[in-house]
């Protein structure tokens, strides 16, 4: 799946270094829906479906509040490259270790007014990236509009 994605911060409270955009990673995710290897070269198209990507979202997000460095690994695409709104650049590895190991954890996460356009093997999923957490151990609060 090729997607480009761009974030838009419509609100911080509480600033959290890892304001995660968890659909920024998901669109670099493994597509292992249905656990069979598809190989996607040139033009070819694969169908997914709006539950394929609802699902998607969900896993991840859920991923997000308990992840694990398995967890993660299975979800994120070898090729992941992490751009937070601070700048820092990370790959697949730092970008897990950060969420396994990081001073961010998130207690709940919500994907609010979810809207998801589906165009052959390409899913834009918008939504707006509400959570709860602690950053080195004080409460945060982050609203993150994600494309």
């Amino acid at each position: 799946m090729v997607v480009v994605a761009r974030n838009l911060i419509i609100g911080v409270k509480d600033y959290c270094i890892l304001a995660v955009m968890p659909l920024l990673v998901l669109m670099g995710c493994k597509q292992n829906m249905d656990q069979s290897p598809t190989k996607v070269t040139g033009d070819e198209q694969i169908q997914i479906t709006m539950e394929e990507v609802q699902q998607a979202v969900s896993i991840f997000n859920e991923a997000m509040v308990n992840p694990t460095v398995e967890l993660m690994d299975d979800l994120c695409a070898d090729q992941l490259t992490y751009w937070h709104s601070s700048g820092l650049i990370q790959n697949k590895s730092e970008f897990i270790d950060d969420i396994v190991n990081g001073p961010c954890h998130f207690m709940s996460l919500e994907a609010a007014d979810q809207s998801i356009h589906i165009s052959g093997n390409t899913a834009i999923v918008r939504h707006i990236f509400l959570a709860k957490g602690t950053n080195t151990g004080e409460p945060v609060d982050v609203c993150i509009g994600n494309v």
